[in-house]
């Protein structure tokens, strides 16, 4: 069937409302699922439009779920009106109201209801435990270098059994652990150099020049160049 932008815009509309299947609203149409599923191969604009339909179908599903929930959890006042008719003097085919009783009931909260948020929250905590868990780098400490030797190997070889007896995983492990000696001397050998270095310029400073202290003016009030008499 071709293409047909009213009946397009109808099965779109009707999707948003959430009225029908897919499958009566294309045989409300006439048209077969085939040529639904090819307009939205085929249409790009049709496809983004049916996409969006149901997209905001879910969002109000979603929105009433949570006011009936809430509903449950908090309670809620339930009204039920009864009337009564009777005839109408002026007119008997037709009826008019006599009275009208409303009554209201008061529903507590659903205890199935409460338990299921509550165990719903439960399992988030438990998988955010276990993402959190997972994320966390694993540390492993060993007593001896052969034991890190050997755990090096298991993680060379991707933690699969056999490492030890592959003699290109075994070299690039030892390879590793040289390279790792070699760096660590070399650092001791700088850090040990740099000790004597300090220590040396400690002993090489000269001993400090003894301060001349300046000499006091006994006499103040006397003009310069003049002094007194027992000078």
């Amino acid at each position: 069937m071709k293409y047909k932008e009213k009946i397009a815009t109808e099965i779109i509309r009707m999707i948003e409302q959430d009225l029908c299947s897919i499958s009566e609203i294309c045989k409300s149409f006439k048209i077969s699922r085939k040529t639904f599923y090819e307009w939205k191969k085929e249409k790009p604009g049709f496809k983004e439009a049916v996409e969006e339909a149901i997209d905001h179908r879910e969002e109000v599903m979603i929105a009433s779920a949570r006011i009936g929930l809430k509903q449950l959890l908090e309670g809620y006042v339930q009204k039920k009106e009864k009337i009564t008719y009777i005839p109408d003097k002026n007119d008997p085919v037709n009826d008019v109201e006599k009275c009208r009783m409303v009554e209201k009931k008061f529903c507590p909260p659903s205890i199935r209801a409460i338990k299921y948020v509550l165990d719903r929250e439960e399992r988030k905590k438990d998988k955010d435990r276990l993402l959190a868990s997972e994320r966390r780098p694993l540390v492993i400490e060993v007593q001896d270098e052969e034991t890190r030797r050997q755990l090096m190997i298991l993680q060379e070889n991707g933690f699969r059994p056999g490492g030890s007896l592959n003699a290109e995983v075994v070299a690039s492990v030892d390879k590793k652990l040289e390279e790792e000696l070699k760096t660590k001397s070399e650092e001791r050998k700088v850090e040990n150099g740099q000790e004597q270095t300090e220590q040396g310029q400690v002993m090489e400073q000269p001993p400090a020049a003894p301060v001349e202290k300046p000499k006091v003016n006994l006499y103040p009030f006397l003009p310069p160049g003049y002094t007194s008499r027992t000078d």
